[in-house]
């Protein structure tokens, strides 16, 4: 018996519907009940000497353990937190060796935790804002009321008397949340595009950047509730886009209450064995936490093609928009045909089909990112935005020209194209077996003599996960392989491991073993790959490290600019 993970959650999420603490345990599977009913009954004891008898407790199976999770007070998860490990750690000792411990003592050290942690002018303005419906950001450091715009702050070392606080000008502005396993990032930026069309200040946290309108603040992963939080204090944001990434969802959970939309692109195997999430049904759940934050005044945007997300449909708190490559698509049908909202292709147009109305308003090959209706993975994304903006309020007519705005050289990392010496290359992002399925119709419209593929994977995938992601490039005939070792993203497997199993994948898929080569680096692969091209080829380069080095590389030898 182990402890994997000790977390606080921020926010609701996966497991619990708001704030509180988490552990995943390694527990042996005839042990697992005996340790949820001891870690029960001592968590129940534990928290009724804190005064706290109205918390959730939620246990969670998984293979080879187990999650213990409790609800707390938002100015008490540190203790919760702790009282959470001891409550384990006791019903351990009690399963292991017998062991009783003495609660009593624990509890006398876990009100002293909570006495110099608990904030009483936060409760007091957590509940006036509540009588006043006004969103609430918190951390550790900042109480803000509001949100962009209409939102103001406040140190808690300083906190004002909820009569001095001017309720009347703090709400929200229009709120977003965009997850999924493959599209979030683009989806944003097509978001940000259509926002941009529409005269709106957005706020923007993504996996690759933060931004305030055109300004850009910082270039990192901010998909999670930290990047959140500040695009939601910033007085310029007059509407927040929020990409909501899994490790956000898991970790601390969502950064907001409520949201007016949220978008969930699709549900694909990654990152599977992380914090208890072990199968796709699993992380499919993770990725509907975001529908915590909707009522039945907001919108929820789903892929009607998905049939992961079309299962959890019917229990959405929130009105659907679906969207989908094809109008006939089973579920598509069936909700326009009872007078659904939805989003299509048709003919080569985007349609809006509201009730009995249908309005075509854009072809996509006025769309950049489709690259003249091919990259049918794009066209997805924006469907996802168009609903997502059309839930907003925008016209139609505006998400149009937002969706046209967005050049290939403004989404950087995905499905850009680099012509050099005559060659192209074709870079995405690309890091999981769907993402990669999806890119192949790009892939294969795309003209070339000879094709090479450059690609690897982090070293936090199962076995059958990274051959998985080699086999899913079997569609194509590659001529040429690189296979980047990433060292960098090991994450505690031997240098060189993923690298061969790579290798092994793409061997058994009948590649000879001398059309496939090992770099150490991506930049490496990328300087073999030019050496290697002539004009006419094309190189596929799956870009995961150091993606800003690589495309300055490629921009260094561009002979005719980004197409």
């Amino acid at each position: 018996m182990r402890l994997l993970d000790s977390r606080r959650l921020t926010g609701a999420n996966f497991l619990l519907p708001g704030p509180g603490a988490v552990l995943d345990i390694s527990v042996a599977d005839s042990d697992r009940a005996l340790l949820v009913a001891a870690w029960r009954r001592h968590a129940l004891r534990l928290l009724a000497e804190l005064d706290w008898e109205d918390q959730e407790l939620i246990a969670r199976p998984f293979s080879g353990g187990v999650s213990l999770a409790l609800s707390g007070p938002l100015d008490g998860l540190y203790t919760a937190t702790e009282l959470n490990e001891t409550a384990y750690e006791a019903a351990r000792d009690l399963i292991e060796g017998g062991q009783r411990h003495l609660l009593v003592r624990a509890a006398r050290s876990l009100r002293a935790e909570y006495r110099d942690e608990e904030r009483p002018r936060l409760q007091r303005l957590l509940a006036a804002a509540t009588e006043h419906s006004t969103p609430v950001v918190v951390d550790e450091e900042l109480l803000t009321l509001g949100t962009g715009r209409h939102s103001q702050s406040w140190d808690l070392s300083d906190l004002p008397h909820p009569e001095d606080v001017p309720w009347r000008r703090l709400k929200a502005v229009p709120t977003a949340l965009i997850t999924g396993t493959n599209g979030k990032t683009t989806t944003v930026r097509l978001l940000a595009s259509i926002a941009k069309a529409a005269g709106r200040v957005a706020g923007v946290s993504s996996t690759d950047w933060l931004a305030m309108g055109e300004e850009l603040l910082d270039r990192d992963d901010y998909a999670g509730p930290g990047g959140a939080r500040i695009v939601l204090r910033d007085q310029r944001c007059e509407l927040a886009l929020l990409e909501t990434a899994r490790g956000g969802l898991l970790r601390r959970g969502l950064a907001v209450e409520r949201a007016d939309v949220a978008v969930i692109t699709n549900i694909a195997a990654d990152h599977l064995g992380d914090f208890g999430v072990e199968t796709v049904e699993d992380l499919a759940d993770v990725k509907w936490s975001v529908t915590a934050a909707l009522d039945k005044k907001s919108r929820l945007v789903l892929n009607a093609e998905d049939p992961l997300l079309m299962r959890r449909a019917p229990g959405s708190p929130a009105p659907l928009s679906l969207f989908s490559l094809s109008p006939t698509a089973p579920a598509f049908k069936a909700h326009v045909a009872a007078g659904g909202r939805g989003f299509t292709l048709r003919r080569g147009r985007l349609e809006r089909i509201d009730g009995a109305a249908t309005t075509g308003f854009l072809s996509v090959k006025k769309m950049p990112l489709s690259y003249g209706g091919v990259a049918r993975h794009n066209i997805a994304n924006a469907l996802a935005a168009a609903a997502a903006a059309d839930a907003l309020g925008i016209e139609l007519s505006v998400i149009a020209k937002g969706l046209c705005a967005l050049g290939n050289e403004d989404n950087p990392g995905r499905a850009n194209l680099y012509t050099v010496e005559g060659a192209t290359f074709l870079v995405d992002f690309a890091h999981n077996p769907a993402g990669l399925e999806a890119l192949m119709p790009l892939i294969e419209g795309l003209p070339a003599k000879r094709r090479a593929l450059i690609t690897g994977q982090a070293g936090d995938r199962g076995d059958g996960d990274i051959r998985a992601f080699a086999d899913a490039s079997s569609a194509l005939h590659f001529d040429r392989i690189w296979i980047k070792r990433m060292d960098g993203l090991a994450r505690g497997r031997a240098k060189g491991e993923v690298a061969a199993l790579m290798r092994d994948a793409f061997i058994a898929q009948g590649h000879a073993a001398k059309s496939i080569s090992v770099s150490k680096t991506e930049l490496d692969s990328t300087r073999a790959a030019l050496r290697w091209a002539k004009p006419g080829d094309l190189v596929v380069l799956l870009s995961h490290e150091k993606r800003d080095k690589t495309r300055e590389l490629l921009e260094s030898r561009v002979s005719k600019g980004v197409v």
